[in-house]
């Protein structure tokens, strides 16, 4: 019943637990989903780019169509509706049968965190063209700017005030205890909860989770301390409280540190810190950078990595491995190492890199 507490609490809206799954982690939820929605290789999904890989190593697998729309790094790494409806249409033209649209928030490489009008526009396309909606969103308690709108309470939202154009849409929201405040990554657990989905197709998800048997014990019950934390009057609700608050401003102070390091950065352009637990800045390498890569059989952004690597020990992951526009390089960083001092040592890399190679 906490899961439900949860649901309401967060979102202001009721669950039915009927339509509820424990999952061995978020990726297992969203194997479940893909293995039910790709039919044949001309199943469609959309997929953000840059993302997390495990979406299109997940269709590659399947032998199913992943279908790229470009995050937009001018506006914060926000959705665009443009780039989403572009990419739909030219995937139709070539005969591909899209059915979902993925959206990951906070995002994974990019950190943005999207707005109720991001979520909005998504969900308002995806009722025009009839496309389940998976929101994966297990980042929510990392959340620096703003504050975090689930997909489901914007849906529920919307059915609410037009009931006509959202009651039919489906959604799948998944969560996950690897990520956030209770960072449980080796524990696999997680949820994914379903609203508005064809009955036929549900029972086919219900099969497909009962073949792999139960989520792991553990996990199962990490979930339920993070969907019911201690409350306030609880005996350990202060500890709760300190360590909890500690680990967030930790996350938003190293990810400040990072962001104010990046800015002084020769040919380096990074977005403000807005959640996950990521850093996604543009790079721009010298021509005899990029020469050096091409002798090594690496790409430039893989290039700059691999010596960040070996001159600081602080491992960072080269754009390419996300997806990036042609012609643009990025990389990834953490900021989940303690302490700031490494923020110095890339700092003094990237100048002796640059003096280098300029």
């Amino acid at each position: 019943m906490s899961l439900l507490t949860g649901f309401a609490e967060r979102d202001g809206f009721s669950a039915d637990p009927a339509h509820i799954y424990l999952s061995a982690g978020a990726s297992s939820g969203v194997n479940t989903l893909l293995h039910i929605l790709c039919a044949a290789p001309t199943s469609g999904i959309l997929v953000p780019i840059p993302q997390y890989p495990l979406y299109t190593a997940s269709l590659s697998v399947l032998n199913a169509t992943c279908v790229p729309y470009y995050l937009d790094e001018a506006s914060q790494w926000g959705t665009s509706l443009e780039a989403i409806k572009e990419a739909y249409t030219t995937a139709k033209s070539n005969g591909t049968d899209v059915r979902a649209i993925v959206v990951i928030n906070p995002g994974n490489p990019t950190g943005a965190s999207l707005s109720e009008a991001d979520i909005r526009s998504v969900l308002g396309f995806a009722a025009e063209e009839k496309l389940v909606v998976m929101a994966d969103e297990v980042y929510q308690t990392n959340v620096f700017v703003g504050k975090f709108f689930s997909f489901r309470q914007v849906l529920l939202t919307l059915q609410k005030e037009n009931p006509a154009k959202y009651g039919g849409v489906e959604l799948a929201s998944l969560h996950s205890i690897s990520k956030g405040m209770v960072g449980e990554c080796g524990h696999r657990g997680g949820y994914f909860d379903l609203i508005g989905f064809n009955k036929e197709v549900e029972e086919q998800i219900y099969k497909f989770v009962s073949i792999t048997l139960c989520a792991p014990v553990i996990g199962q019950c990490l979930v339920e301390l993070m969907v019911n934390p201690p409350q306030p009057g609880d005996p350990s609700y202060p500890l709760y409280e300190r360590e909890y608050n500690s680990i967030f401003e930790g996350l938003k102070q190293r990810a400040t540190a990072l962001y104010e390091a990046f800015k002084e950065m020769e040919g380096v352009a990074c977005g403000e810190p807005q959640g996950s637990m990521y850093l996604f800045p543009t790079i721009h390498v010298p021509p005899k950078a990029a020469d050096a890569a091409r002798a090594e059989g690496r790409t430039p952004d893989e290039f700059y990595c691999m010596r960040l690597l070996e001159a600081t020990g602080v491992c960072v992951v080269p754009g390419s491995g996300f997806g990036q526009k042609e012609g643009t390089l990025h990389f990834r960083t953490t900021f989940l190492a303690p302490g700031t001092e490494w923020v110095g040592s890339i700092k003094k890399f990237h100048k002796e890199f640059i003096d280098k190679y300029q």
